[in-house]
């Protein structure tokens, strides 16, 4: 796909410069308007450089038709401009003037820079300061939750800063990338069974490895608790608590071999951060907590205002 600097998308916006190729399945642009040259946007196309278009299209429209849905606003959750089309508002169209016309969407322009890039700065903040980001990301997801469903691809590139984090100042989250968003009864075998391994939950990678039969669908909500441990981990450590090669970490989650040795006598986690964790990361799905009961354990031991 071959987009330029000043190209005119589908006669509405005029495009900048990229932002980001995320994953391989999706490619993002900076654009305005053309009718608003100072506001700047985000366009998101779904990758044509590969064989599977027909996957990510299905990824970008299903990631919009969660997004657009008015009952779905809130600060800490990305969100989509609508784009008018012979006088009515829709929220995915064709790349009219671009190869192979990739299907596309509008979205707010967060320059604060991603969670994921930021880390080892971040790691150095204040104990207060990333006590306060896990309460804020804590309370998306339970929205999100609130709503019947899960995110299921939270991680730090994920999660991006409305503005350049500093700690002095109240962190800004915003969750994107819905891509893989489910109920956990209604989506599509591509959504169901797509991952990031760092930050999967035993139970999915056991099932994409046919442990699990595929009939059986895994509860969405402890699959977010699950990579809330594992960044909880990285932001107080600076690095993932399972290490190695993609098969080594497989053979760990599959075999459930892991203990907590990645939390005992760890000088850059604090005990009651450990003893979190320790209570996330639970084999069992079920026995993970809600993350609602997470948020009242942040309340009870670090009472606001933490900054």
């Amino acid at each position: 796909m071959k987009v330029s600097k000043g190209q005119i998308l589908n006669n509405a916006f005029v495009i900048d410069a990229p932002l980001s190729s995320r994953g391989g399945t999706a490619t993002i642009y900076t654009a305005s308007p053309i009718n608003q040259p100072n506001l700047t946007a985000a366009v998101k196309f779904a990758n044509s450089d590969s064989s599977a278009v027909v996957d990510e299209d299905v990824l970008l429209r299903h990631e919009a038709n969660i997004l657009s849905r008015s009952e779905w606003r809130h600060p800490g959750i990305l969100r989509l401009y609508p784009i008018w089309h012979y006088n009515k508002a829709q929220y995915v169209l064709r790349a009219t003037g671009i190869d192979s016309e990739p299907s596309f969407f509008v979205m707010e322009y967060i320059g604060g820079g991603a969670l994921g890039e930021r880390m080892s700065q971040i790691v150095k903040f204040p104990f207060e300061w990333k006590v306060e980001l896990l309460y804020q990301i804590a309370i998306i997801v339970e929205f999100i939750h609130r709503k019947g469903y899960a995110h299921r691809d939270l991680k730090p590139d994920n999660i991006l800063f409305r503005q350049p984090p500093a700690a002095d100042k109240i962190p800004q989250p915003v969750l994107i990338d819905f891509a893989l968003a489910s109920n956990g009864s209604d989506t599509l075998e591509l959504i169901e069974s797509s991952y990031t391994l760092e930050y999967a939950g035993p139970e999915r990678v056991m099932q994409a490895a046919n442990l699990i039969p595929r009939e059986f669908h895994l509860k969405p909500e402890p699959q977010d608790l699950w990579s809330f441990g594992i960044m909880t981990y990285e932001l107080f450590t600076g690095g993932l608590p399972f290490r190695g090669t993609a098969k080594d970490i497989r053979t760990t989650l599959i075999g459930q071999s892991f203990d907590d040795k990645f939390l005992r006598n760890n000088p850059k986690l604090p005990n009651d951060i450990a003893e979190l964790i320790r209570g996330i990361l639970q084999p069992d799905p079920d026995r993970r907590p809600r993350i609602g009961r997470v948020i009242d354990l942040l309340e009870q031991k670090y009472r606001p205002p933490r900054l």
